[in-house]
């Protein structure tokens, strides 16, 4: 099937236009606004509401706001790390890019061209635009529409060519860079530093994201983090003093408990003896939230820096984990995306379906016989075989295979509760059986969904039946469905469908689906 991109594009356009003018209308009729109301505001992200408070304090502090770069040159690394550098490389994200491919235009792509626009004349000119790409002149995401206007031809027409003509396009491969994304916001400092170091005293702040390839994603990694930092270049600045303002800092930021540890292995960029870690504490936790240090003089040297620069890094991640009492990084930051499904027992007994199932009204009726013919004949003893269903067509049976035993075992009517997130199996008398505590809760306080493993089960032998007829699907050479029920172990097995979210929301929080037991009954079905 190909589609008209033109006519979906306008076809958006006009559903688009049309939403508004509704809603304008509305609005216009009411008197207010539908949508945007003025009095409600809306919930602001904790990591954005933390930078902006670490903005409003810095600036306070009369520390000036710039933009670092967030891409950095390796070469960086190296003027500041020394030695330490092939370390620090090994986990940072590398940037690539797609080279402009030099493809030539055959007599072969013109043809196939002209099954794609009948007549296709202008070779010279596609092959100018070709030209015009490669040396970077035309952009990526204008080159569709350059193909359009200079060939004169539908847009539709133009991506059938780029997809169909060109596979050089699809075939292209990334090709390394010696650009790197910002690790740390001390690789983007120096540069600017040797830039204005004239002006001293220099005092700055810059709030943004560092880019780390960590080994594992976990409660307390991410790939991407928020920096907070901060430099004071100064002549007569002491560690003391930078001490005081990170206190300055976090008292601002209502942190009353502020304690410094000196790190018994200074990073390289850092002048030895003078890098620190900054712990406070929350609910009674110590938790480290900054680093501080002077940069070192050898790394400053190779900027031709000459003065002492004083610096305080903030995780901002860490610092809202502690004020929103999170214990998962990727739930606080992400928490579209990661924050656990919450779900109440009725919201996953209505979540709760057939796999298999018929619409149609003839089969509903075969599967109703053949459940009421299971439940007519259920202590029945086997070997047993009965015909439920015949016409010229079709012949359907109910069946036990098992000597000397009922036609259908005690867990083939059971019916599925949910209780307290868990699913459930329960017959509809527990009797004296032994059974657990959970199902004895689950049968007293649960929701009975009222789903049947024998109803379940034969609605799926009907649908895979009506599918078989309907398809001509014939199996060893018969036309000829037989299957045994024996033990059920997973819900797959009764023919129950758990979307996947409701799965999620299971296995993170440790609960349970126990539908298993013994069915011991067949269904077969033979047909022409």
């Amino acid at each position: 099937m190909e589609y008209n991109i033109k006519e979906i594009k306008e076809k958006a356009k006009r559903d688009f236009e049309g939403i508004w003018i509704e809603s304008s209308k509305s609005v216009t009729m009411s008197g207010r606004a539908m949508f945007f109301e003025e009095k409600v505001r809306g919930k602001e992200h904790p990591v954005i509401a933390l930078n902006l408070k670490f903005r409003e304090v810095f600036l306070k502090l009369g520390l000036d706001e710039i933009i670092n770069p967030a891409i950095i040159e390796e070469g960086e690394v190296y003027r500041q790390y020394g030695p330490e550098a092939p370390i620090i490389l090994d986990r940072i994200f590398y940037l690539a890019g797609l080279p402009r491919p030099d493809i030539g235009v055959s007599k072969a792509k013109i043809e196939e061209i002209k099954k794609i626009v009948p007549g296709f004349k202008k070779q010279e000119i596609l092959e100018e635009v070709l030209r015009a790409f490669k040396k970077g002149s035309i952009e990526g995401d204008d080159f569709i529409e350059e193909l359009v206007k200079c060939l004169e031809i539908k847009e539709e027409e133009a991506t059938l060519i780029i997809e169909r003509v060109f596979p050089e396009f699809k075939e292209l491969k990334p090709i390394p860079t010696k650009l790197t994304l910002r690790s740390h916001m001390t690789a983007a400092w120096f540069n600017y530093l040797s830039k204005v170091q004239d002006r001293i005293p220099v005092k700055l702040f810059s709030i943004g994201s560092r880019f780390r390839r960590e080994q594992r994603l976990d409660p307390y990694h991410l790939y991407e983090s928020t920096s907070a930092s901060v430099v004071i270049m100064n002549d007569e600045i002491t560690l003391e003093d930078g001490m005081e303002f990170t206190k300055k800092v976090m008292t601002a930021l209502d942190f009353s408990h502020v304690e410094f540890v000196k790190k018994k292995v200074t990073s390289k960029y850092y002048t030895p003896e003078t890098e620190y870690e900054v712990y406070s504490q929350i609910g009674g936790a110590r938790i480290e939230v900054a680093n501080i240090g002077f940069y070192s003089p050898v790394a400053l040297a190779n900027y031709d820096i000459r003065y002492p620069v004083f610096n305080l890094g903030f995780g901002v991640e860490r610092l809202a984990m502690l004020t929103e009492k999170a214990s998962d990084i990727r739930t606080l930051v992400y928490g579209q995306v990661f924050a656990k499904t919450e779900l109440t027992d009725e919201d996953i007994a209505k979540e709760l379906i057939l796999e298999k199932f018929t619409a149609t009204t003839e089969w509903k009726n075969l599967a109703q016989s053949l459940i009421e013919t299971a439940l007519a004949h259920k202590d029945d003893i086997g070997p047993i075989e009965i015909l439920v269903y015949e016409d010229e067509k079709m012949k359907v049976w109910i069946y036990n295979w098992d000597t000397a035993k009922p036609m259908l075992s005690f867990a083939a009517l059971n019916e599925i509760y949910v209780y307290d997130g868990n699913i459930i199996g329960l017959p509809k008398n527990l009797g004296k059986g032994k059974f657990t505590d959970l199902a004895k809760l689950a049968k007293e306080k649960g929701i009975n969904t009222h789903l049947i493993y024998l109803n379940n089960i034969v609605y799926g032998f009907v649908a895979r039946l009506e599918e078989a007829i309907k398809n001509r699907i014939i199996t060893n050479g018969m036309n000829i469905i037989d299957e045994r029920y024996k033990m059920a172990k997973r819900p797959s097995d009764i023919n129950l469908f758990i979307p996947d979210f409701v799965m999620r929301y299971i296995t993170d929080n440790n609960k349970k689906i126990e539908v298993g037991g013994p069915l011991f009954f067949g269904l077969t079905a033979s047909f022409k």
